[in-house]
Parts: C-alpha cells; structure tokens; sequence
C-alpha cells in the first residue's frame, strides 16, 4: 500500500526525539497521534510510532490520508513499546471514553457519515485508524483502551471529542471495541444487501482485507464471496442491536437521522442552524471526492442486481436479515 511507502518517507531520522521526552509531550498535550504499529520480533515487543500532528485538522474522509495530504516538510516522531501507556508511564492520564463508535457494512454510507459528523462543532473523526486496525489484529496484548483514551486528548486538545469510525470489518471486534472504549453510544449503518453487493460487485474483497480476516477456503466467485461477508456483518450488527449495544441506522434514513432525527441526541452533539446547512452541505457532496456532487444511482445498483444471478440469490437470501434490521432502525428512528 502505497502510505506506507510515504510514511516511511516522512519518517527523517533527524526529526527522531528520544522516547522519554516524546511521552512526556504526549502526556501535556495531544500533538502527537500513532501513525504506525510494528509488531512484537524477537524479543523486541510491539511498538507504536507517534508523529506530531498539532498543526493537522483531521478533516479528511480517511486517517493516513489526511495525514499525507497536509504534509509539509518533516514532523518530530519517536517510537514506544505499545505497552508504554499501559504500564503508568502516563499516570493513568488517559482514561476518558471517546464519544462516540460507528459501526458499518460495506458501501453503506459510513464516509458520508464520516463526513457530516465532521461537520458537527466539537467533533473530531478519527476514521479507520490503521494503528487500530493493527492493534485489533495482533495476538499480542496490547491496550487498546489507552490506544483510544489518546485519541480522545487528541480531540480535546482541538476543543472537542472523538469519534472513531470504524473500518466494516471492525464490527467483528466489537465487544472488544466497545469494552475498550468505556461503551459510548454507538451506530451500526447497514444498507439493503442487493444495493451493497451491485457496489462492491466484480472487487474482490480479500485485496481489501488483513489476511486475518479472511475465511479459510474462499469461493472462487467474488460476488458470493462479498455475500458471504456481507452476512457475517449483518449477523454481527443485529445481534449487537438485539443486545441494545448499537442503534441501527438504515442508509436512505442516515441524513435525516443525523441532522434532524433522534442521533444528534444519542450521540451528545446539537445542530443549529450553521451547523444544519453544513452537514446537509456535506451530503450533497461526492464522499469520496467533495470537488463532485452526489448523483443518486439506485437505478444503476438495480440493474447490476438483475443481471448477475449470485448477487440476486445472495439479496433475496439477505432480505430476512435486512427486513430485521429495518425493523430495530424503525424503533430507534422513532424514539
């Protein structure tokens, strides 16, 4: 993946500061934020690398990108055991829960999402934090909890609190998420089957997955693979609204519910009337691409849905699951 390669390249050995000083930095302010995690080797335990971005506005749809779009010039970083936090080097400082968790299927919205609580005054959107990611992989016992507490002092350092949205195979972690990070309110975004999989139709999923996640012995068709996937997600999602964990929030309703409906509540921020017409600004805007305006392409998605036979079977064998879903998001869409 090509950030690594950059991140490699932004790491000047000239700008490296001794670890004692860069967590002692960390523990007055929240400039510095993991960019990086290496894995335990030898004898040698898991490290963290953490890089100064004071000066960054964490804006941008997805962590790593963010970071290299505003690069300029070399930033002071320095490398700790993934253990340092948790071993009171800190003194316990990073305790405080994160405000909030969103959870999500594949191609459902969740950059949108992303991009309108951005918007939000007070808000600071950590999105599918690779450290995390790596952390959330590893066999090795790493805290997750501090992990987390130092992106929230991050937020609180730019006047606000964090929200980490997740990346979609997250959710399979969340009990260890959401215990990690004192279960703030959380949102599962899930979308109808038919629509995900015409999106994610012809792309093959394990070139986006850790290996980790990947199921031993994967179909040869990619459609019913992403099916496959698609299904654990939506198990995993409603078993964690059946336990009150989450709240559902169906796609066509994830505007509506995030600017005007019962999540600005849930999830502790308010929208007057600058921060309305800037969220609603944000919706109509391309997710992935703000220069273009959103184009509706339901009609496109239907007719992928009726011309591939295996995305036809997986969406109608889905539909039991989705139409379970829909039903929490109606209940929790009318608290």
């Amino acid at each position: 993946m090509y950030w690594k390669e950059r991140l490699a390249d932004m790491l000047d050995r000239a700008r490296q500061i001794d670890v004692v000083e860069g967590l002692d930095r960390l523990q007055r302010n929240g400039g510095f934020l993991p960019v990086g995690y290496v894995p335990a080797e030898s004898t040698i335990p898991p490290r963290v690398v953490w890089m100064d971005l004071a000066d960054s506005k964490l804006d941008r749809p997805f962590f790593l990108g963010e970071l290299l779009a505003e690069h300029r010039g070399p930033r002071e970083w320095f490398v700790a055991p993934a253990t340092s936090l948790q071993h009171g080097l800190l003194d316990g400082l990073f305790k405080r829960p994160i405000a909030g968790l969103v959870f999500h299927v594949a191609r459902c919205g969740s950059t949108l999402a992303r991009r309108m609580l951005g918007a939000v005054p007070g808000r600071v959107i950590f999105s599918e934090h690779g450290v995390l990611n790596a952390m959330l992989l590893s066999d090795e016992r790493v805290p997750l909890d501090e992990l987390l507490s130092c992106l929230e002092l991050a937020a609180v350092d730019r006047n606000g609190r964090a929200v980490v949205k997740c990346t979609s195979w997250n959710l399979f972690h969340a009990d260890r998420l959401l215990r990690a990070s004192g279960s703030p309110p959380a949102i599962f975004i899930h979308r109808d089957p038919g629509e995900v999989l015409a999106s994610l139709h012809a792309l093959d999923r394990y070139e986006r997955l850790p290996k980790a996640e990947q199921q031993s012995g994967g179909v040869a068709d990619c459609d019913e693979d992403n099916a496959m996937y698609l299904e654990g997600l939506m198990r995993q999602g409603l078993r964690l609204a059946e336990s009150g964990r989450v709240r559902c929030v169906a796609y066509p309703d994830l505007v509506h519910r995030l600017v005007d409906g019962d999540l600005p509540a849930f999830l502790g921020y308010e929208v007057d009337e600058t921060t309305r017409r800037c969220m609603l600004d944000m919706a109509g805007e391309y997710s992935n691409d703000p220069r273009r305006r959103h184009r509706p392409d339901g009609a496109a998605k239907a007719a992928i849905v009726a011309q591939v036979p295996a995305i036809r079977r997986a969406a109608e064998r889905l539909k039991p699951l989705h139409e379970a879903l829909l039903a929490h998001a109606r209940l929790e869409h009318d608290r």
